[in-house]
């Protein structure tokens, strides 16, 4: 028996809807399940050590501005100096032989300034009798204009020339101790020289000096004006040594997140050398917002620390400023942060801000 197409169609419905009905549907997704422990509350008080090392108050390296040959080095290596003390002369005859040249400039200047200031008085008194024209006054006047400015000229030369004679002295700009001397007597030496290599001494300021540190964020976000530090040095066992916060950088390093603190240390009798190395402890107060956490909840990436948290059964990640690890725990702190904050264990390295996950009960750390 033959079918037309829609009695065919009709008669197909019924296996293509149970062939539909039959098809497996997708599973629903299912909802990540974490780990989490809630942050405990750091101590009130406590002490915070960190590392460092020494640096002169202030340090140069001291060139010369004349070409020469050295006459005389009064310092070497360790000796103290005051400022303004010599500290090398340089022979540069060149120099002296100019400056004797400029200032006999000058009195052939004067001398011709003189005769032509006299020519323009004279031609000024004989134009009032039409002695003599006008132009020849006006060209005498300009004469003694031209000569006069000569003598401005000469006086200037010579002016920069004892200014480089002056250049053959080297003075000590600032009291402090010789640290190193690239030069002896009858050395050549090359003032204004382009290279880093004719340098004659390094002078370092070691009455007083500067303790670095490295300051994580934690630290250096507490750290006041009149902070006061104790510095300890291997080498000097059983001194303890008052340094006060004395500048700091106000940025944090992009490479190692930390920041440059320098402490002071008053040395008046230059016991501790520059480039010693030490530690610095601190006696911080309670920090707001402060807490404890496992080791195993701090995320960092590209030197910035975070904790995966759950609000609302969805991940949400938190920035914190890492302090002290303390064994298994570290101190965080954030000002988000609260005692009753979820806080996701080995946070997966998949999971994303806005993910929808599942806190199991969990304890404290």
């Amino acid at each position: 028996m033959k079918m037309n197409s829609h009695a065919l169609a009709f008669a197909l419905l019924p296996a293509a809807l149970t062939f539909a009905q039959a098809s497996p549907q997708p599973p629903a997704r299912a909802v990540l399940q974490v780990q989490t422990v809630t942050p405990i509350a750091a101590a009130e008080s406590r002490t915070y050590t960190i590392p460092g090392r020494t640096e002169a108050f202030e340090s140069t390296t001291i060139f010369t501005r004349a070409t020469g040959i050295v006459k005389e080095r009064r310092f070497d290596i360790g000796d103290q100096v005051k400022a303004g003390d010599v500290m090398a002369t340089i022979d540069a005859p060149e120099i002296d032989r100019a400056v004797e040249s400029a200032k006999a400039m000058i009195d052939q200047a004067e001398a011709r300034a003189e005769n032509a200031r006299l020519l323009a008085e004279r031609a000024a008194s004989l134009l009032e009798t039409r002695a003599i024209a006008q132009a020849e006054v006006d060209l005498r006047n300009a004469n003694a204009a031209e000569t006069a400015a000569a003598v401005r000229f000469a006086k200037t030369e010579l002016a920069r020339f004892k200014e480089q004679q002056g250049f053959a002295t080297v003075y000590a700009p600032f009291s402090g101790v010789i640290a190193a001397r690239n030069f002896n007597r009858g050395d050549r030496v090359r003032g204004d020289s382009s290279t880093a290599d004719g340098w004659l001494y390094r002078l370092v300021e070691l009455n007083k000096l500067r303790f670095v540190i490295a300051a994580p964020p934690d630290l250096a976000l507490r750290l006041k004006a009149g902070e006061v530090a104790t510095i300890r040095f291997a080498e000097f066992p059983g001194r303890e040594i008052k340094a006060s916060l004395y500048r700091t950088s106000g940025i944090f390093d992009d490479a190692n997140g930390t920041m440059r603190v320098e402490l002071l240390i008053e040395n008046p009798d230059l016991t501790i050398p520059a480039g010693l190395t030490g530690s610095a402890t601190f006696t911080l107060g309670a920090a707001d917002r402060t807490f404890l956490v496992p080791n195993n909840t701090i995320t960092t990436t590209r030197g910035k620390a975070s904790l995966s948290t759950v609000v609302g059964g969805k991940v949400k990640v938190l920035p914190v400023a890492v302090g002290r690890s303390l064994g298994t725990n570290t101190e965080v702190t954030s000002a988000e942060l609260t005692p009753e904050t979820r806080i996701i264990i080995n946070p997966n390295a998949m999971l994303r801000a806005g993910d929808e996950v599942q806190a199991a009960a969990g304890k404290g750390t």
